[in-house]
């Protein structure tokens, strides 16, 4: 019978391709170990490594095995962490993925409530962008995730919470900064500055106003820090951004880009057939109360997805 220590042993060599340092990181003997590996392949019917000089690769059998040696023991753990959850919110972890923006405006003071009243779960969260978010929710490596709705994943729940507008953002002496709008045929005429296109908040700007900006970007960036910090210091600069991206205390000045108005929707993710944790169920609902507090309009949930 295949057991959790064989799923260990083997991801630990796998991920040294050495029995000695695999040996040494798990403190066994490198004998115990190979004994191990071998009588998991037995197990399974087939070679999971080939020798390679000093050092070991995972064969096709391998690396088809991998995924699943990994998710077995990722829903293990898991189970732990819920059934820890069960026992009054008192020890446990949660895991979030948020992307930049959100979580220096919406997650801290949700995150603050959440430690106050339970001080006892471990809370680890991940900047990443919006499609690595959506793939770790969907993996099942983390909670929960805070992004925007992300088409293209079939696993993952999305609980809408509000919508918010693509702004240009200029500094207060820009020709526009009198503005309250802008159309977007205006945007070919100026000096532009957009994030990368890593980041699907950019390719959704292409998408919806490529014809007016395709060609004439002055500046790519994938910080908006540094992207707003350059704007300080430019004044004939002006950038295209999200407005949760910008902060009332920022010093620049936000005019609604219309004829197209350009929308993203942020979302709590979830991963679908997936019971959720207590830590994750609570810190989503401080997430949302916390939107209501700012003067969000923010969308009424729908029924739950999960078990």
């Amino acid at each position: 019978m295949i057991e959790l220590r064989h799923l260990r042993y083997f991801l630990e060599v796998a991920r040294h391709e050495h029995i000695t340092r695999a040996a040494q990181a798990l403190h066994l003997t490198q004998s115990t170990l190979s004994h191990q590996i071998v009588q998991l392949e037995a197990l399974l019917g087939t070679p999971l490594f080939d020798r390679v000089g000093r050092g070991l690769q995972l064969t096709d059998a391998g690396r088809t095995f991998s995924d699943y040696a990994r998710r077995a023991l990722e829903e293990v753990e898991e189970g732990r962490y819920a059934l820890d959850g069960l026992r009054d919110l008192l020890r446990g972890r949660v895991r979030i993925g948020v992307i930049h923006t959100y979580n220096t405006t919406l997650l801290p003071p949700a995150i603050a409530e959440f430690a106050r009243s339970y001080p006892g779960i471990h809370v680890s969260i991940e900047d990443m962008p919006a499609p690595e978010v959506a793939a770790m929710v969907a993996s099942g490596a983390i909670h929960l995730g805070l992004s925007f709705a992300t088409p293209g994943y079939p696993d993952v729940d999305t609980e809408e919470l509000f919508s918010e507008r693509l702004m240009l953002v200029v500094r207060d002496d820009h020709p526009l900064a009198g503005n309250s709008s802008v159309h977007a045929e205006a945007l070919s005429r100026l000096r532009r500055a957009v994030q990368t296109e890593r980041f699907l908040s950019r390719r959704m700007i292409d998408a919806e106003l490529g014809q007016w900006i395709h060609g004439s970007i002055w500046l790519e960036m994938s910080s908006i820090d540094a992207m707003l910090a350059t704007i300080r210091l430019q004044g004939q600069t002006a950038a295209l951004l999200f407005e949760r991206a910008i902060s009332e205390s920022s010093g620049l000045r936000q005019i609604e880009i219309v004829q197209p108005q350009v929308t993203r929707t942020a979302a709590i993710l979830w991963r679908n057939r997936r019971a959720r944790s207590r830590a994750a169920t609570e810190i989503a609902a401080a997430v949302r109360r916390h939107c209501i507090d700012a003067g969000l309009k923010v969308i009424l949930p729908k029924a739950a997805g999960g078990l």
